[in-house]
């Protein structure tokens, strides 16, 4: 599979990821929703000393001045939810899936058995899989347009 690039994927991700992203950028971000994609994550304004664990945890991920940046941003949210972009890692994995689909079709495989081979690996049963490369081929050959029948 192929390294993950969340900014190649931003038209799907949630408002709170972009806004994420716009404070410290993509590659922090991404390192970020990797770690802790789901969790609620308040952020201090760092005045106490109660929120240091999650401080500290925040720069072990992305460094001192992103955590710094993600603090002006949004500390004193007690809310804000680290998403886990969840659309975005399913379009990652299907696009991964189906550029080893082709990977094995040109070296002489059949469909059915990339499909048998891959899901398994991509956790995708045999009917997703199926529908995922039917997906792509309504995409890649829309229908022409009917022209006027008078």
């Amino acid at each position: 599979m192929r390294e993950f690039d969340l900014e190649s994927l931003e038209d799907l991700l949630p408002d709170t990821a972009r806004q994420i992203a716009d404070a410290i950028g993509f590659p922090a971000t991404q390192r970020l929703i990797e770690h802790f994609g789901g969790a609620c994550f308040p952020v201090g304004r760092g005045l106490r000393g109660t929120g240091e664990r999650r401080l500290a945890m925040l720069r072990d991920v992305i460094g001192e001045e992103n955590t710094r940046k993600l603090v002006s941003r949004f500390g004193g949210d007690s809310s804000l939810v680290i998403p886990r972009c969840a659309d975005a890692l399913r379009e990652w994995r299907n696009r991964c899936f189906l550029a080893e689909v082709d990977s094995l079709l040109a070296e002489g495989e059949s469909l059915r058995m990339a499909l048998t081979v891959l899901g398994p690996k991509y956790g995708i049963g045999n009917t997703r899989a199926w529908a995922i490369v039917a997906s792509r081929r309504q995409t890649a050959s829309p229908r022409p347009a009917q022209g006027a029948l008078f």
